[in-house]
């Protein structure tokens, strides 16, 4: 390999296996050759859309979103061409791909989880489905190139969901900034998903007029009670 080549190697894309948690574990990563020229990222919200007979149009009820799905093509070469005249088997290149991201783990019983890593695109996420294409041949019907149009879906590990669950979570004091028009009991319900708190978190705040807050200041909502 040249060494300009060499001196980029570490900034290529990477594939690198990890655990449920996200943390990298022992494994071969897989290293592009060429970076891709292009990340496709697509987000769906999920509706429900649902009719009763009869009905005309309806207004969809929000469910959630959906983890994000990305899809890139990476070119595998044999040629020799990027690596200085030294040739890798495109097969060889196909294979270590395949260890990476479809190989069943034995330890888990299922496909590795993984960590991509290109840029500042960092993402953990699982494969949701490959494609390869062999797009070159030597005189032997041998593939000397190839891509792979992968498709990955986002995921968010345990951890992290878990620590953003409780950020989130009613029983932690948030603090939330006034804007012009705010209402107290709308800004309640979008903190405890319950309005009928406004009048405690007035009492909090030491609101003298709570139908008039005032813009740029800043809310204290205490945790809520059970009992």
């Amino acid at each position: 390999m040249d060494t300009q080549s060499a001196a980029m190697l570490p900034f290529n894309l990477k594939i690198i296996q990890t655990d449920a948690n996200g943390i990298p574990s022992l494994g071969v990563p897989f290293l592009a050759m060429f970076n891709p020229e292009n990340i496709a990222i697509s987000e769906n919200v999920l509706w429900n859309k649902n009719l009763s007979v009869g009905q005309v149009g309806t207004d969809p009820t929000y469910i959630g979103v959906a983890p994000r799905t990305f899809t890139l093509e990476l070119t595998l070469d044999g040629t020799g061409v990027n690596t200085n005249g030294v040739k890798i088997p495109v097969t060889a290149q196909v294979v270590l791909f395949r260890a990476c991201t479809t190989t069943v783990n034995g330890k888990d019983h299922r496909p590795n989880y993984l960590l991509l890593q290109y840029g500042l695109f960092i993402c953990n996420c699982v494969l949701a489905s490959s494609t390869v294409t062999y797009t070159m041949f030597d005189m032997f019907g041998l593939p000397i190139r190839a891509k792979i149009n992968a498709t990955f879906t986002e995921r968010t590990p345990n951890a992290f969901s878990n620590i953003m669950s409780m950020l989130s979570s009613p029983d932690l004091t948030h603090q939330v900034p006034v804007k012009e028009w705010d209402l107290l009991p709308l800004l309640t319900y979008q903190v405890y998903k319950d309005q009928s708190y406004y009048l405690q978190v007035a009492k909090a705040n030491k609101l003298k007029n709570f139908r008039k807050l005032v813009a740029g200041t800043t809310l204290t909502f205490p945790p809520i009670s059970t009992k």
